[in-house]
């Protein structure tokens, strides 16, 4: 399993709209494709911070997505209520936070990664 953190700006007045694009969009098969097994939303003032669990690592699932009918209506709705956090956005791959530390329970694993996300 992978876990990725999407992090934008969004309107804070816009979290119900946001949960309801979301949730239509989770009733049909893009979450499937992507391999999602677990979406989370969170807001801090106009920060927006989307966790997503996925079988696989999400960068490149996001990317393979990108083209699909569902993946561009999603986008095109979401747009007036979620923007880039950096000018320089080009791809959701600019939007995902780079994890520097892990921490898991006992017998359980932690993780370093280096400046490309890949465990160390």
């Amino acid at each position: 399993m992978d876990r990725s953190l999407i992090v934008a700006k969004v309107v804070p007045t816009a979290e119900d709209r946001v949960a309801e694009i979301f949730a239509e969009s989770d009733a049909t098969e893009l979450p499937g494709l992507v391999g999602v097994r677990h979406r989370s939303l969170y807001r801090l003032h106009d920060l927006y911070v989307h966790l997503l669990e996925t079988e696989a690592p999400a960068q490149g699932a996001v990317e393979e997505a990108r083209g699909h009918p569902e993946f561009v209506r999603v986008s095109e709705r979401l747009r007036p209520y979620i923007s880039p956090y950096l000018p320089t956005w080009r791809s959701p791959r600019d939007a995902m936070a780079h994890c520097f530390y892990r921490y898991d329970a006992p017998g359980r694993q932690s993780h370093r990664y280096d400046a490309l996300g890949r465990q160390s």
